[in-house]
């Protein structure tokens, strides 16, 4: 008698493929999801809540508020001593940098290296436009959103948009080479750059007149979990930027008024 026919005289120990992807699927899901220190109003957070999402990585979202010091909670700092978001916290691991947490995600969580090639090449070119989110995308959006939230202005200077203009104009360079960042296929360089630009297409629209990158964003806005994550925080930062301007210019004109008399 073979072993398939004990199997059929006991069938309550019958164990087919289907159950065994059950239970691998249900131990899985009871181990506890990672925690995603975040803000709705940080690109670099809604970079990291992007790449999870797209990699369809469960987190919990611990939301804070990045406009007040009452983010800076003890929890924080224990697995973060620089205090910054996004911070992740997978089991007893945890790592801060939206770069790094998207590079982690991929190579924990991904089912394959498409988001973020081995191959040394194609890595390197994602690598590249990573870095050139730190060193010229993300400034930028620091340098025009923080004076209008937290000094009082009520524009961005001439500096500040030349700059992002000449940034503007690097990307349509890039985007001569292929419809994405880093080649022909979207990689966590684009799921990580598209948080900054559509920020900064927000406060200085980009044009027409460079139409790579004018297409390149419709293509972002065309990504899965785009609209749910990345311009539903970009409409949010922006509330908060015309509630900052409304406060402002009350308290210019109240300060006139009081002058005046």
């Amino acid at each position: 008698m073979s072993v398939f026919k004990n199997f059929e005289i006991l069938p309550k120990f019958r164990v087919t493929f289907k159950d065994m992807i059950k239970g691998f699927v249900s131990q899985l899901n009871s181990k506890s999801a990672p925690t995603l220190y975040y803000s709705s109003i940080s690109p670099p957070a809604l970079s990291a809540l992007m790449v999870a999402k797209t990699l369809n990585v469960e987190v919990n979202l611990k939301n804070v508020n990045m406009l007040t010091k009452d983010y800076l909670t003890q929890d924080l700092l224990e697995v973060n001593p620089q205090h910054t978001i996004p911070t992740l916290v997978d089991g007893g691991f945890s790592i801060w940098d939206s770069h790094a947490i998207a590079g982690y995600l991929v190579g924990q969580y991904g089912q394959d290296d498409r988001l973020y090639p081995k191959d040394s090449k194609r890595r390197a070119q994602v690598d590249q436009k990573l870095h050139f989110d730190t060193e010229h995308l993300f400034p930028c959006v620091h340098e025009t959103v923080f004076p209008l939230l937290f000094r009082g202005k009520s524009d961005i200077s001439k500096f500040t948009r030349k700059k992002v203009e000449r940034t503007y104009l690097t990307l349509e360079e890039f985007l001569k080479r292929s419809d994405w960042l880093a080649g022909n296929n979207v990689t966590i360089a684009d799921l990580c750059c598209c948080s900054s630009i559509s920020v900064l297409d927000y406060l200085i629209p980009v044009r027409e007149a460079k139409p790579r990158l004018f297409n390149y964003i419709q293509r972002c806005s065309a990504l899965p979990h785009y609209q749910d994550v990345i311009q539903k925080g970009v409409d949010q930062l922006g509330n908060k930027i015309q509630e900052s301007l409304i406060s402002t210019y009350i308290k210019h004109y109240t300060l006139s008024r009081n002058n005046d008399h």
